[in-house]
């Protein structure tokens, strides 16, 4: 297949639409004039810290890392080419290696006071030079169809994460719900600019390459393993900044709705000398460690995003409080929940990770529709299902070995996304085979090795894809909903209706 071209992709999707930088290495970007510095990450476009839909009430943040040289910016932004207002710019320093020498700039322009499903014109200037021209689209309300697409477990360089960047690109999605470890293999700042920034937004659009898709649409993500990577005294996760100065980049380098809890007395633990923290903390600002949780609307779904990291207790009261006042607070049709760790899955690698089973009841009592997961390098999706928990032991953190969870399932059988399309009780969906190397061969082909004695051989798997690399693509059309899996040839490899009454 051939190429698509940077100004195809802007005509049919957006984004930039003026660049005055050039490529001189991967992931580095220098413009004509030597008083600029030099970009290790193009602009890009993140939803911003706003949960709510609010016609006149929207944001979204345009970010960029350069190099450390200070630099006056401006981002204007409008309804039209005129532009006429300005973002308030933020700078921080974060670094992307061990020396003085590896210190960047990162920039967040923050756009307020936009109207809901509109299309708005933005331009950076540096030292009086225009850098960048481009566009975007804000949030849809209710009563709009939506398109998004859905994979994890992916930045790491690997043929299957361009491909699938690529063809997730081909799908014109409104927003990517990542499921987390969106880049490997520790969450660290400079490998997002070497694996993740390059294949997200890329100047072109090509299977080998990867794709424009920072550029026109908004990139949520969840907190995952591979976001906090080291290991402290007894094993236990923890971000270490006397290894890697640059830890926890998802704090830094994504900016996320701001509506969760500041804390619930697990947040992401960190050890290292206490300058280091600091800086981390200087750059990250309010977003750690309340993005760890949030939730936001997009058209008629709402969206819970949650860190289900082994260092997580589901059963805190107030956790529990705030995800209840979360589903119970949303008028949207349809709901979600993200996160990392899938509660349902029958592949041998992640298998005993139970901890977030716990929680279903509380989905089930406040209607929630599909829960999204990674972590699992395949993809799997669930009968409708309901769990009652019978010992929640495992769930609590001390038992960081094995988080099995046993209990009670009820599966709704007569569902099968065709003729009968109102499912009773929730849908996991595993989509973590996003380009990291795949796991469970041979699954695909040999149901039985979907069953586990733990789970008293209950089939609740009722499609399970392990061999190729892939992503979800889901719309919603009001009380109509298409979820359907597409491989990283831009095959169809699943396809299911869901409707309400």
């Amino acid at each position: 297949m051939s190429q698509i071209t940077r100004r195809q992709f802007l005509q049919s999707a957006g984004g930039i639409t003026f660049l005055a930088l050039m490529p001189v290495g991967r992931g580095l970007f220098a413009a004509t004039d030597p008083t600029l510095p030099r970009f290790t990450a193009l602009p890009y476009l993140q939803p911003g810290y706003a949960s709510h839909l609010k016609h006149g009430e929207e944001s979204v943040v345009i970010a960029w890392q350069t190099e450390h040289t200070p630099t006056d910016f401006q981002l204007q932004f409008g309804p039209t080419n005129a532009y006429g207002k300005k973002g308030a710019i933020t700078r921080t320093e974060r670094w992307q290696g061990p020396n003085d020498a590896d210190r960047r700039f990162n920039y967040a322009a923050s756009l307020t006071g936009l109207h809901l499903n509109t299309r708005y014109s933005y331009r950076l200037v540096g030292n009086g030079k225009t850098i960048a021209e481009g566009e975007f689209t804000s949030r849809k309300g209710r009563g709009e169809k939506v398109k998004f697409v859905a994979f994890g477990d992916n930045s790491y360089g690997d043929p299957g994460e361009l491909a699938v960047a690529y063809y997730a690109y081909q799908s014109h999605p409104d927003f990517i719900m990542n499921t987390g470890d969106n880049v490997y293999e520790s969450g660290l700042d400079h490998e997002y600019a070497k694996y993740f920034f390059p294949v997200y937004n890329a100047d072109v659009a090509d299977p080998k390459v990867g794709a424009p898709l920072l550029r026109s649409v908004p990139f949520y993500t969840v907190l995952a393993n591979h976001d906090v990577h080291h290991k402290d005294p007894n094993k236990r996760p923890i971000a270490n900044f006397d290894k890697d100065r640059d830890a926890l980049a998802y704090y830094t380098a994504m900016h996320l709705p701001l509506n969760g809890p500041k804390t619930t007395g697990s947040s992401t633990p960190t050890m290292g000398d206490a300058a280091l923290i600091s800086d981390f903390h200087e750059c990250a600002g309010p977003r750690y460690p309340q993005m760890a949780n949030y939730s936001f609307d997009y058209g008629d779904a709402h969206f819970l995003c949650l860190d289900s990291n082994v260092y997580i207790d589901p059963t805190n009261a107030a956790l529990r409080d705030w995800i209840s006042a979360d589903l119970k607070g949303t008028d949207a049709l349809w709901k979600f929940v993200v996160y990392h760790h899938p509660a349902f899955n029958v592949g041998d690698n992640h298998y005993k990770e139970q901890q977030m089973r716990v929680l279903s009841p509380l989905f089930e009592a406040h209607g929630v529709d599909f829960c999204l997961h990674g972590h699992e390098h395949t993809y799997q999706r669930t009968m409708p299902l309901r769990f009652a928990p019978t010992d929640t032991t495992n769930a609590n953190p001390n038992h960081a070995d094995d988080r099995r969870v046993p209990g009670t399932f009820t599966l709704d059988t007569k569902f099968d996304g065709a003729a009968h399309t109102k499912p009773d009780g929730v849908l996991y969906i595993t989509t973590g085979a996003g380009g990291k190397e795949l796991y469970d061969p041979g699954f695909d082909t040999d149901p039985t090795k979907w069953l586990h004695e733990d789970d008293k051989n209950v089939a609740y798997v009722s499609k399970f894809v392990s061999s190729v690399h892939s992503f979800t693509v889901i719309e919603i059309d009001g009380p109509s909903l298409t979820l359907t899996q597409i491989d990283e040839n831009g095959v169809e490899l699943d396809k299911i209706h869901v409707t309400k009454a």
